[in-house]
């Protein structure tokens, strides 16, 4: 099932070896060179403390621009603006729901033209609530927090009339671990800073001693960020605050806005970073778009979020982009790996919203569990959201792979979330990218994971509303992202299970929409699994178990009265014709049990096309998998399947990757505690009742390195459960310059 005009019915038949197809077995050709010769980096000076002021990023920024580090190039998006240079996501917002957003970090200060990158960050977390209490000032020059009294309270009075003020504490602690939770860069998170709310003759206003001397003589009023944009940064300056205020009966709360995972800030850079890192010319795919930095994340808890953070971050950006008459496009780079059963409550409320907001488009990362059958997350696997996995580019091949050279070419990611009971993800996107971070991750510029994936394909949105924008018609969701799948170019070996319809490529998509082609989204439901895709683990219950009936529901865009229908498998047949039925159309899909006898992965696709319209975007596909009982033990089979897909070994290792996880190879101590976690959040998931009691984690960056030679290791089947480290260990990354070519290389 799909959003866009393209909901899939994909069909995947299990019999024996049941893997989806990773990276192609035959690698593209290496490039000769994949940058200009270069030295290696510098030395670096003594760090401090922290390391926060001394470090240096990972790479120089501007020979990370020349090699190509910020992939644009798989999606055509440096084609693109070279044709159409300000088809850049101007007059488009993007949100980043995510850890937040750190808006003081070179490349998220202007957009293309100047404007404001950043219009608004808020918290949805809870994570930066500072308590406040009412005091009323003793006139004699100081005022009590905490048990302490701390000067300078005349210049305070002087800019209020009040006389109620608030007081409370920032501490560090509750935030979290060194670096993220060290504000002030110290090397220590037990810090607690007083502060001061008053009301201002233009509103709230907060005085922090930022300096820890005992006074507020020497601080600066901190007004809310949305009033005029005002920052804060403590110290040595590893991470930038932002003050959120409300009022309820006249009595204020307070909030400070932080990014102290680096997540969000990161995937920020992606989809519409400017000048990143002070370099010219160094952007993310939608330059000139501007963002606002929803965190929803409360790192110091494991960095997770509710259902009701979601929710209410989706709810103010729509209300935001609405009052300033600005196309939306969201991210959330944010999931947990999927369970058999009924669908989560947080899909429900992804397609909820956007069927009330039909304008927007929502890209979600399709999650880290891969590459097993059916481990796209949710709400990744939400049927109105765009969801998206990860490619490797060529560039980024020798940190995936000891000794292997850059190459020219991408392959679908090892980690990326595959397709199976639910017919996702819907695209590909570079998983790998170098972008911006707060300055206490300096160090660590490079991530991976579909978390970078999402924000590339939210970008390419941002430029294809722009573009429509500019032309004077108004943006739709559905057919932006109709025309991303349309415009996919599929990757060599590996099926819709892998990678849904593929890398988009930009000047393709635009080209469509000026076509005047229009999007449809419909919501499919398959009678195995109640999926969007019909997924038979256990094979066919008998001989005459050919039958699969799959619903197919109208819910935006354009609606056609009758689909015209195409198998791409021969195994596998569906009526020529059908015509739509008043509320939901039934289709009947039969395959021949004899040409499924070979043990195997067999993968089909139906698609429902408008017979009016050829070249507009698919309707929809549905798709099955099924394990036969005559299926040879996952465990000793051999590479190869029916289908003709090529399949190293290790993708035998996650057959089973819906169900209890077996023993696997021990994990690094530095992930056990958030593997862990993520277990008790998975279990915590199955209870689906209660929208606001579901906790999610986030889809974060890993190791791919280090996730195949585990993989490599595992004895035998089991889930494959991708870890959640925050980002691949930086230790392994060095440039390499040699025989006069540069590139990047493990260590």
């Amino acid at each position: 099932m799909r959003s866009c005009c393209i909901p899939l019915l994909l069909v995947a038949v299990w019999a024996g070896c049941g893997r989806s197809a990773p990276p192609p077995a035959t690698r593209p050709t290496p490039t000769s060179a994949t940058a200009p010769t270069a030295p290696p980096p510098a030395s670096q000076p003594p760090p401090t403390a922290t390391g926060v002021a001394s470090r240096l990023p990972i790479l120089p920024p501007a020979r990370a621009l020349l090699v190509g580090l910020m992939p644009l190039h798989s999606a055509g998006v440096d084609e693109f603006r070279a044709r159409h240079p300000t088809y850049d996501g101007r007059g488009v917002l993007i949100g980043i729901l995510d850890t937040g957003v750190d808006p003081g970090v070179d490349g998220l200060i202007v957009t293309s033209t100047g404007a404001p990158k950043m219009l608004d960050v808020r918290d949805f977390s809870g994570e930066g609530v500072v308590r406040l209490t009412p005091v009323t000032p003793t006139g004699n020059g100081t005022v009590s927090i905490a048990g302490r009294a701390l000067s300078g309270a005349g210049r305070i009075g002087r800019l209020t009339t009040a006389t109620t003020w608030y007081t409370g504490v920032l501490a560090e602690r509750p935030l979290g671990k060194v670096p993220g939770a060290d504000l002030n860069g110290d090397g220590t998170n037990s810090d607690a800073f007083p502060v001061i709310v008053v009301k201002a003759t233009d509103g709230w206003v907060a005085f922090i001693d930022t300096n820890l001397d005992g006074s507020f003589e020497d601080e600066m009023p901190v007004h809310d960020y949305r009033q005029g944009r005002e920052t804060i940064a403590l110290g040595t300056k590893p991470i930038t605050l932002a003050a959120n205020f409300g009022e309820a009966s006249g009595v204020p709360t307070l909030a400070f806005v932080l990014d102290n995972n680096a997540h969000g800030t990161h995937v920020a850079g992606i989809a519409a970073g400017h000048n990143l890192f002070n370099v010219a010319g160094f952007d993310g795919v939608a330059p000139g778009a501007q963002l606002l930095g929803l965190k929803i994340a409360n790192d110091a808890r494991g960095g997770i979020s509710m259902t009701g953070s979601i929710q209410h971050a989706m709810d103010y950006a729509a209300r935001f982009a609405e009052q300033r008459n600005l196309p939306l496009v969201l991210n959330l780079s944010w999931g947990i790996g999927n369970e058999p059963g009924e669908r989560a409550v947080i899909d429900s409320i992804v397609n909820a919203f956007v069927i009330a907001h039909p304008g927007v488009v929502l890209t979600i990362s399709a999650g880290n569990d891969g590459p097993g059958l059916s481990t796209v997350g949710l709400p990744g696997s939400a049927d109105l959201a765009v969801s998206v996995g990860a490619a490797l580019p060529g560039i980024y091949v020798p940190l995936e792979e000891d000794g292997a050279p850059p190459v020219a070419g991408d392959f679908v990611g090892s980690f990326s979330g595959r397709g199976g009971r639910f017919g996702k993800p819907d695209l590909l996107a570079p998983g790998w990218a170098f972008s911006t971070v707060p300055s206490f991750d300096t160090g660590n510029e490079i991530k991976a994971g579909t978390s970078m994936s999402a924000p590339y394909v939210a970008g390419l949105a941002a430029c294809l509303m722009s573009a429509l924008a500019q032309e004077g018609r108004r943006p739709d969701g559905a057919e932006v992202s109709a025309a991303l799948r349309v415009a996919a170019a599929g990757l060599a070996g590996a099926s819709v299970l892998d990678q849904g319809a593929g890398v988009p490529q930009l000047e393709r998509a635009y080209r469509w929409l000026l076509a005047g082609h229009q999007g449809s989204g419909y919501i499919v439901r398959a009678t195995t699994g109640g999926g969007s895709a019909a997924f038979r683990r256990e094979g066919l219950a008998g001989p005459g178990d050919t039958v699969e009936t799959f619903r197919a529901r109208h819910v935006t865009g354009v609606r056609v009265a009758q689909f015209s229908l195409k198998s791409d498998a021969p195994w596998l047949t569906a009526p020529a014709t059908l015509p739509a039925g008043s509320r939901e159309t039934e289709i009947p899909l039969s395959y021949s049990a004899p040409a499924l006898a070979t043990p195997g992965v067999y993968v089909g696709t139906v698609t429902a096309w408008n017979p009016g319209d050829a070249l507009a975007a698919r309707h929809f596909e549905s798709w099955r998998a099924i394990r036969s009982s005559r299926s040879a033990d996952p465990r000793r089979a051999r590479p190869g399947s029916p289908s003709g897909q090529k399949m190293p070994w290790r993708a035998c290792t996650s057959w089973t990757s819906s169900r209890r996880p077996g023993p696997g190879p021990s994990r690094p101590s530095a992930r056990s505690s958030h593997h862990s976690r993520s277990r008790i959040v998975r279990r915590r998931t199955r209870a689906r009742g209660s929208s606001a009691g579901v906790s999610r984690r986030r889809c974060s960056a890993q190791s791919a390195l280090w996730r195949s030679r585990a993989m490599a290791r595992r004895p035998r089947a089991s889930p494959c459960r991708c870890p959640t480290g925050r980002r691949p260990p930086s230790s392994r990354w060095r440039y390499r310059a040699s025989g006069g070519a540069s590139s990047l290389t493990s260590a």
